[in-house]
């Protein structure tokens, strides 16, 4: 029996394009509005519009995002039939994940930087995001009470800090979940539903903060940003800010958070 939370209205309408759906598997993790369908020759990502603007999170504008970039090596396919609006539809992508990558190999490395360097000006059109306000919003929701001295001294360091002034497309969820190497060697990006034009750098700081990247590369993204060493740096301790704020909200129990939130107060002390 197909999955219960599709309505059979959708899976009519689904059928109609597809061919008969055979299979209906839901994603697990981070993916809860989001289905793996199998027909007899393709298997299809089904993803319900879900949108949590104040958390940045919009799987209409995430159609939008992969209508725009559409064309790009490495990008998904989407199915016209997500024009729509209603819901998101796109080819799934057979690949090794990059999650348990331990270092970046010197190919993979430049297609990475390739893509980096292209995203910035492509947003041209696509929604802004104000990603002072997503971080901040992030922080002020922290109500573990463990959390409240981390969550303090976070936002006044969130406070005076002077933010870059320039506009750039970003991905936003750089990590290595959302990294794919495709059967031909080609790195792919998926889970475009964070993006949008926001601060410059702040893709390139979500890899050198969350990837496995050595001082060269890590310096290949410096320069790439534009940024002097302390601008970049200041994304750096951004991003795992949110990372931070991230899981003190929704996986408070993560065995090494209290130690990486005091690592992160005792980094900024030292600066």
């Amino acid at each position: 029996m197909l999955d219960s939370v599709l309505t059979p209205s959708l899976i009519q309408q689904l059928q109609q394009h597809l061919g008969s759906i055979l299979k209906v598997d839901r994603f697990a993790a981070g993916h809860q509005h989001s289905w793996l369908l199998r027909t007899h020759s393709e298997s299809w990502v089904l993803r319900l519009n879900q949108q949590q603007p104040c958390y940045g999170l919009d799987y209409q504008r995430e159609s939008a995002v992969l209508q725009q970039l559409k064309g790009q090596p490495w990008m998904i396919e989407q199915h016209p039939l997500s024009l729509a609006g209603d819901f998101l539809l796109y080819r799934y992508q057979a690949g090794q994940a990059l999650s348990d990558l331990s270092h970046f190999s010197p190919l993979l490395w430049q297609q990475l930087l390739q893509v980096l360097g292209s995203l910035p000006s492509l947003g041209k059109g696509l929604p802004e995001f104000d990603m002072r306000h997503y971080l901040q919003r992030y922080l002020l929701d922290i109500t573990h009470p463990a959390a409240q001295h981390f969550k303090q001294q976070a936002l006044r360091w969130f406070a005076a800090q002077s933010w870059p002034s320039g506009r750039a497309f970003n991905h936003h969820d750089l990590h290595l979940d959302n990294m794919l190497l495709g059967p031909q060697q080609q790195l792919l990006l998926l889970d475009w539903e964070y993006a949008a034009t926001s601060m410059p750098g702040w893709d390139a700081a979500s890899v050198a903060q969350r990837c496995p990247v050595s001082a060269q590369q890590r310096a290949d993204l410096i320069a790439l940003s534009g940024f002097a060493e302390a601008g970049f740096s200041q994304l750096e301790a951004a991003v795992e800010l949110l990372d931070l704020a991230w899981y003190w909200q929704y996986q408070p129990s993560y065995s090494a958070l209290a130690e990486r939130s005091e690592g992160w107060l005792a980094k900024l002390a030292s600066a």
